[in-house]
Formats: C-alpha cells, structure tokens, sequence
C-alpha cells in the first residue's frame, strides 16, 4: 500500500515487525511500514496483539494472551532516481 510520507531525505523511518503463530503453533513473520513516527509503527503492534488476542472459549474473555507479538525497527531510508 503506498503511503505519502512528507520528510527530509535522510529523515529517519519506522517498521512494525509482527509475528504471528497460527492455531496449529506455526509462526510468520510480516513487516509493515514505513511510517514517519514511532508511535504509527507502535500503534500497528498493538493492533495485531489486540486482534489476535486469545479469548476463553467459555466466556468469550482476553485471557491476557495473544498470539501475535511484536516490535519496532528504526532505519533510513536512500533515495535514488531510477
């Protein structure tokens, strides 16, 4: 999905690295961003470990788990024309 990000070349940009384990405890890694602030990259972390966030199949409660985790990455990015 392209993003307009507005910043200086040598701006410094953030990634969400999420991994996810599936039902049967096999696990993915996806990566998603650039954004342009840590807090948009924090903010995708949180919303995968509320999506996927385990519930008792009893009373439909978050058990406080999750089976997706994750972390920010910091980088910069070079522009070049192509």
């Amino acid at each position: 999905m392209a993003r307009s990000i507005g910043m200086a070349a040598d701006a410094t940009v953030f990634r969400a690295v999420i991994t996810i384990t599936d039902r049967d405890g096999a696990t993915s890694t996806k990566h998603e961003g650039p954004y342009g602030s840590i807090g948009a990259a924090r903010a995708r972390v949180s919303f995968w470990t509320n999506y996927l966030a385990v519930v008792d199949e009893e009373t439909f409660e978050p058990t406080g788990e999750s089976r997706a985790s994750g972390y920010v990455e910091e980088g910069s990015v070079t522009w070049k024309r192509t």
